[in-house]
């Protein structure tokens, strides 16, 4: 947590500013996996969806670039427009945090949703959605907070969130538990569609999708835990370096998730199988059968009429 004096608080050192720009540079560099998962869906998959899949990708990846703007802005403000006189809040800063909000709001009901889909139930997905509308509302409360706050130099932020500690620490304790509670539902029901008459790639298959929507809720709802115990036990802003790069673990889980399923028009083996016909032929002797390839591409009354008839002996 940022302390509570600002007296013992310096922006300028490695564990705040130093800590904020390091994990900027890395969201930047998520920010450029979520526009290549994103090409790779509209190239191969968004011509199979539905125009609302679509446009969420569309509004997710928008919003994704508002936000690696405004955390950019926010480091070049704080490193070079105001340099020694840097603030740890700015207008940027609290904006970032409304675009991530929205992000994570957008994931985790396209999540829920794809449970109902799964499941058939929708007092789950009722569920899921209102524990991802909460956290939504805890973000917003902690952006406007964040707004005002703004204009209350010097050494603004750091009294707001010592005083508002109890918010932002329940918005992410929220954020974990819904991604914890999404990712035990799709491995519930996925699990439940497996089957021993399933054909091997379908089963192996599945086991990709339950492996991968545990992974995805785990890194995401373990990435808020982190967020949480750093900003409860240490007093710099490492908690908020972990918190920029949240919006785009979300981002990259929903893209390729997407990315992962099979493809309707891989290609097929269309080459065409040899059928035989049996053909009986008379010579002196004991009688002999012999195969004949022909093209399976004929009718049935071409191949019946390659048969000689049999005459008798």
């Amino acid at each position: 947590m940022v302390a509570s004096t600002s007296d013992h608080f310096v922006l300028e050192s490695n564990e705040n500013l130093g800590a904020v720009e390091i994990t900027t540079f890395l969201s930047l560099i998520l920010y450029g996996v979520s526009l290549s998962q994103g090409y790779t869906y509209f190239r191969r998959s968004a011509s199979e969806d539905r125009l609302t899949l679509k446009l969420l990708v569309s509004v997710l990846l928008l919003l994704e670039t508002f936000h690696s703007f405004t955390v950019a802005m926010a480091i070049y403000y704080d490193t070079v427009t105001r340099w020694k006189t840097a603030e740890a809040n700015s207008y940027p800063l609290a904006t970032s945090i409304l675009m991530e909000t929205l992000i994570t709001l957008l994931v985790q009901c396209f999540f829920s949703f794809r449970i109902y889909r799964l499941s058939g139930r929708l007092s789950i997905c009722i569920i899921c959605c209102s524990l991802a509308l909460l956290r939504c509302i805890g973000g917003m409360a902690t952006c406007v907070e964040d707004f005002l706050d703004v204009p209350n130099e010097p050494f603004n932020a750091t009294s707001y969130v010592f005083r508002s500690s109890w918010l932002i620490t329940s918005t992410f304790a929220v954020g974990g538990a819904t991604d914890i509670l999404i990712a035990i539902f799709m491995a519930y029901y996925l699990r439940k569609l497996a089957s021993p008459w399933n054909l091997k790639s379908t089963t192996y298959f599945l086991n990709r999708l339950i492996l991968w929507s545990l992974q995805t809720g785990m890194i995401t709802s373990m990435t808020s835990v982190a967020v949480i115990i750093c900003f409860q036990t240490i007093s710099n802003m490492v908690w908020f370096s972990l918190y920029i790069i949240l919006a785009k673990v979300y981002s990259n889980s929903l893209l390729v998730s997407l990315n992962a399923r099979p493809r309707e028009s891989s290609p097929i083996n269309t080459e065409k199988p040899v059928a035989t016909a049996l053909r009986f032929e008379r010579f002196q002797g004991p009688h002999s059968v012999s195969f004949q390839p022909t093209n399976a591409g004929d009718t049935f009354d071409k191949a019946f009429a390659l048969l000689p008839k049999v005459e008798d002996v």
